[in-house]
């Protein structure tokens, strides 16, 4: 079974030369929701006692737009021996490729509905580093506001479930 360590390499080899919104390598972004998550994950796992490992959720947010943004397969990350756990948070994770992509709401509605926790504080970290001042943001206001309610609606879904952190 691959470790953090592993997910972390396969992450920086995949997304190499790939810049964020705010100039940055975009490792750096995949960190910090990495490290946002298994924050979440531990909160879930030792004050609410929720049934999830927080390490796979760490390696699924530091692979979640491995599939979306590289030329990676589940097949792939099975290959490199990540657990079905996690390669099944990265797919959820993923903008479905369409020919006509679904609406960010829509896309956070199918999320939800999944009922799938480590995917969803996955997604909260990624919400909440994407509304920070210092990514600049393409479509400004109206995206910042499509972030933001899309945290409130995963914040309340995630409480659903029985998280109670933040």
């Amino acid at each position: 079974m691959a470790s953090i360590f592993e997910a972390h390499s396969f992450a920086i080899v995949a997304h190499a030369g790939q810049i964020d919104k705010g100039g940055q390598p975009y490792i750096r972004h995949l960190e910090r929701v990495a490290n946002a998550s298994v924050a979440r994950a531990g909160h879930a796992k030792s004050v609410d006692r929720l049934a999830l490992d927080p390490m796979q959720v760490m390696q699924a947010a530091i692979l979640h737009d491995v599939l979306e943004d590289t030329p990676t397969t589940p097949v792939a990350l099975r290959a490199e021996g990540f657990p079905d756990a996690v390669i099944a948070m990265v797919v959820m994770l993923t903008k479905p490729p369409e020919p006509m992509p679904l609406p960010y709401d829509v896309r956070i509605a199918a999320l939800i509905a999944k009922g799938n926790l480590g995917a969803i504080l996955i997604k909260m970290s990624d919400t909440e580093d994407n509304l920070s001042p210092d990514r600049t943001l393409k479509d400004g206001e109206a995206r910042r506001a499509a972030y933001a309610e899309a945290f409130g609606r995963l914040k309340a879904a995630a409480a659903s479930l029985g998280y109670t952190g933040a």
